[in-house]
């Protein structure tokens, strides 16, 4: 994010995109945003016939236009080289994140959207807001992206990345670096166990190296991990959803649904926020439950404070039986111990002393001394309860080395040694104490044994109770990865590296304070102040990112000078000033009107011009830019007044900028001396803005004539403007007659004749269709068809042909059968289409159906005598073999009983044919 939101530079027109320095007094009084003009810069030296040379490096004589063509070239790039390192350092000194304008601008709209989503995760709790404080914190710091921060990069963690957050501190991290992380930390420890050897202890015994312990840990908290936890998915912090998208209207890296996590301590709830990073609040339910001692009746509270407290104390007895607990509400079997004190014998009763009440069983720490039951001997136990027992020299005793075993005659009596050798194991557990029998412990091992020292390099003889060690050091390096062991007979189990890493931090500023270590060391733990321009606000940032931090938002004003004559008041901020927004409001001097000028304030505008004659030498030249500061002047005047047009026609509001009178655009509209026209001039200056008729400056009537023609006619009359009446049109016309075989002429005052104009509507229309009729009509027989198919009789007329029901055309009907036959007029056939049968059709009828039985029956008789033929040759085949006399009864009733299935298709096809002949019918 500190990338993306860096300020650059604005683009250049330029191949190479070389960023301008801006020259002389105009650009160095505009160029800074604080106020601080910059030097000019001395002007480059120029160079002579021989620096041109030497720098082109060669000895041929260059001709004086390419000397001064490389003298240019020198120049200008001396100047992109100069511009360069101005860049750098100006990128250096006065970086200027993106961010502060964004937040100066939009910082109201940023604080309502993070609201906004606090209060859609927070809806659903409904507890103590102190509870959800926590989980609020961890709200704000992920929706401000400047405080999410991995601790492994040290980079902002962005609402697009995939992150993993710790179970433990809920510290989220970059999925890929806390990846990285867990697979080098356990590395690290493989090869650390690679490295360890066993070794052999001062007893000679051989210690193999500790078993393998491969785990990683949380890099704030160090909470352990096993390897199966390292994350492999980008999930959601309830971890229900992989790959969760990023919304901007949610929390990032949530997926919007209820956490539904179960609450800690464990109470059978879960959690009603929706999904979000750190610990959940505790548990808002309310349930019914009774204090600690169960003495109080229910009371309904919040199921994170189920365990209260009320007013009583207990009355049970503590353990020393005596008093009573006397403190407030608490669990069962919970009794805290008497604190009363009292004075109490120890065990023997030889001392009395005032102790607690809970330590009433002390010891005195002094010897018993109660004589034992043979009165001689006394007891050596220190303070004890209970009876001393018997005296221990009355029992069955032995000599010191344990050899002969005998019974004294009374525990007066004193057993000596036996006089053999001793023989007791010594403290190696090799070998025996080689004295005689002695009273008292043994003493050391002397006998000389070859031991191996603890580094394994020297075997040498020393005294079995002494520890082999040699002068060799060792050369291993510490688990540091830098520093030699140089431990004196080191046994391989190398002491850690002791000294401090001193490594500069990334921060720049601190050093590593931690013991000499591997890889990378932790972030600095210090903290940074970030001020803003002014230095009245601060915040703290982890120390090293003091560059990548934004500046805080500063509420105080702007300390730099405004410099328009407005005052121009804004908050403290980083960068140029914002241009000043307020309306000029001086004279405006451009019109010299009385109205103020209502622009926005010019009277400090950047601008930017460039040298349009510029010719580039190479692809490095960049035309130059030169930044000032100016004053603009005062834009026209946009002030509404009423100004009336040439004509008179109408009054409109211009600008007062443009508030000469002009045309409107409209006609003239006077009316000319003829009394018939008006003047077609567009609107143009008179000497009588208010006069309706004729002025000196309107064109003459110049139109033809005006008089309306008669109703259909459409061509104008060619006279001058004149009275009416007007002639009578003479326009030849051509079109079809009303049945299209020819054309007719006729001119336009015939059809459209302008005497009819007097009489009244009714002769009027029926003058009219008898004068068109007689034009338009050819005088032929009309070629249409009635609609009873013959030809129209009448001569060419319009519309539809008259009384077509009266045909008397000749036309054919028949009866049903078609054996009568009549032609009678078409007007006739209309009324009866058919003629009705006689006795002679109906004998014909007769005579027709006996035919077509008789067919019947003879294609029936053939067709049993095909079925008989294929019968016989199905008998001839299939029947050869003669059967027994006893069967043939049986086989002739079976054919018999048979028979049916092969008259079966012929009666079928005969039913048809029937249904056939009776639909013809």
């Amino acid at each position: 994010m500190a990338n993306r939101n860096r300020k650059f530079a604005p683009k250049e027109q330029n191949v190479w995109k070389v960023p301008v320095e801006p020259n002389g007094p105009a650009a160095s009084a505009g160029g800074g945003g604080d106020g601080v003009k910059n030097k000019p810069q001395k002007p480059a030296k120029t160079a002579s016939p021989a620096d041109d040379n030497a720098v082109s490096g060669s000895k041929i004589p260059v001709s004086r236009t390419a000397t001064s063509m490389i003298k240019k070239s020198q120049e200008k790039f001396n100047q992109v080289q100069r511009q360069h390192a101005e860049t750098a350092r100006k990128y250096a000194t006065e970086y200027v994140s993106s961010d502060e304008d964004d937040d100066g601008t939009t910082g109201g709209a940023s604080d309502a959207s993070t609201q906004a989503i606090l209060g859609d995760v927070l809806k659903n709790y409904h507890g103590i807001d102190a509870d959800v404080g926590r989980t609020q914190e961890y709200l704000q710091n992920l929706l401000e992206s400047r405080n999410a921060v991995c601790l492994i990069c040290i980079e902002t963690v962005k609402r697009a990345d995939k992150i993993w957050s710790c179970h433990s501190c809920y510290t989220f991290f970059h999925l890929m670096c806390i990846q990285r992380w867990a697979n080098d930390s356990m590395s690290m420890k493989r090869i650390n166990h690679e490295q360890q050897e066993g070794y052999y202890n001062n007893r000679g015994e051989y210690i193999p190296k500790p078993v393998l312990s491969v785990h990683w840990d949380c890099p704030k908290c160090r909470k352990e991990y096993q390897p199966q936890d390292i994350p492999r998915h980008y999930e959601c912090f309830c971890r229900k959803e992989q790959n969760p998208s990023a919304h901007p209207w949610l929390i990032p890296h949530s997926c919007g649904e209820p956490c539904e996590k179960n609450l800690n301590p464990e109470c059978g709830h879960t959690c009603r926020l929706l999904c979000h990073p750190g610990p959940c609040p505790p548990c808002p339910q309310t349930i019914s439950v009774s204090c600690r001692c169960g003495s109080s009746a229910l009371k309904t509270i919040r199921c994170s404070q189920k365990s209260w407290t009320c007013v009583k104390k207990c009355t049970r007895k503590l353990s020393c039986g005596i008093h009573e607990c006397g403190a407030q509400c608490h669990e069962p079997g919970k009794c805290p111990p008497c604190k009363n004190r009292s004075k109490q014998q120890c065990l023997c009763g030889a001392k009395t002393k005032e102790v607690n009440c809970h330590e009433s069983r002390w010891q005195c720490g002094t010897v018993c001394n109660k004589p034992f039951p043979c009165s001689i001997h006394k007891c050596e136990l220190k303070c004890h309860d209970g009876p001393c027992g018997e005296c221990p020299l009355g029992l069955p005793r032995s000599c010191p080395c344990g050899k002969t075993e005998t019974r004294a005659a009374s525990c007066s009596e004193r057993i000596g040694t036996c006089g053999d050798t001793c023989q007791k194991v010594l403290e190696c557990g090799q070998h025996h104490c080689t004295e005689r029998c002695h009273q008292g412990p043994c003493g050391s091992c002397l006998v000389l044994v070859g031991k191996v020292c603890r580094c394994g390099a020297t075997t040498k003889e020393v005294g079995c109770h002494r520890e082999a060690t040699c002068e060799s050091k060792c050369k291993k390096v510490r688990t540091c990865g830098k520093h030699p062991c140089n431990r004196k007979c080191c046994d391989g189990q190398c002491p850690e590296c002791d000294k401090v890493c001193g490594k500069t931090l990334p921060c720049g500023k601190h050093k590593c304070t931690s013991l000499c270590h591997q890889g990378l060391c932790y972030p600095c733990n210090q903290k940074s102040a970030v001020k803003c321009r002014c230095g009245g606000t601060s915040i703290e940032v982890q120390c090293g990112r003091e560059k990548k931090a934004n500046a805080p938002k500063c509420k105080l004003p702007c300390r730099i000078h405004s410099k328009c004559h407005h005052q121009n008041p804004h908050d403290c901020h980083q960068g140029e000033c914002p241009p000043c927004t307020q309306l000029c409001g001086q004279p405006n001097d451009t019109t010299n009107c009385e109205h103020p000028c209502e622009a926005r304030c010019h009277a400090a505008v950047k601008v930017v011009t460039k040298d349009k004659n510029f010719k580039p030498v190479g692809p490095w030249d960049v035309p130059q830019e030169v930044v000032e500061i100016k004053t603009l002047p005062h834009p026209p005047c946009p002030v509404k007044v009423p100004v009336m047009c040439l004509g008179g026609h109408e009054t409109a509001d211009w600008p007062c900028s443009n508030s000469k009178p002009s045309s409107c655009g409209r006609a003239c509209g006077r009316k000319l001396r003829c009394g018939l026209h008006q003047c077609p001039l567009i609107c143009h200056k008179v000497t009588h803005r208010a006069s309706t008729t004729q002025d000196s400056r309107c064109e003459a009537c110049t139109a033809g004539c005006a008089i309306p023609r008669p109703t259909g006619c459409v061509h104008p009359c060619q006279r001058a403007c004149h009275n009416p009446p007007c002639n009578p049109c003479q326009v030849a016309i051509k079109t079809n007659c009303y049945c299209g075989l020819t054309q007719v002429f006729y001119k336009c005052h015939e059809f459209y004749p302008p005497d009819l104009d007097g009489k009244e509507k009714g002769e009027l229309v029926e003058a009219l269709k008898q004068r068109r009729a007689s034009v338009m009509s050819c005088g032929q027989k009309c070629i249409k068809n009635l609609p009873c198919g013959h030809r129209c009789s009448a001569t060419c007329h319009p519309g539809r042909c008259p009384n077509p029901e009266l045909c008397a055309k000749k036309v054919k009907i028949t009866c049903k059968c078609g054996h009568r036959k009549a032609e009678v007029n078409c007007n006739a056939a209309r009324v009866t289409p058919t003629l009705g049968c006689d006795d002679q059709c109906t004998l014909l009828q007769e005579r027709k159906r006996a035919e077509l039985e008789k067919q019947q029956e003879e294609e029936r008789a053939r067709q049993a005598i095909e079925n008989q033929k294929e019968l016989e040759e199905y008998e001839r085949k299939f029947n050869r073999r003669k059967h027994r006399e006893r069967k043939r009864q049986e086989v002739e009733q079976e054919e018999g009983g048979r028979s049916w299935m092969y008259l079966l298709p012929v009666a079928v096809v005969l039913i048809a044919i029937a249904v056939y002949f009776l639909m013809l019918q």
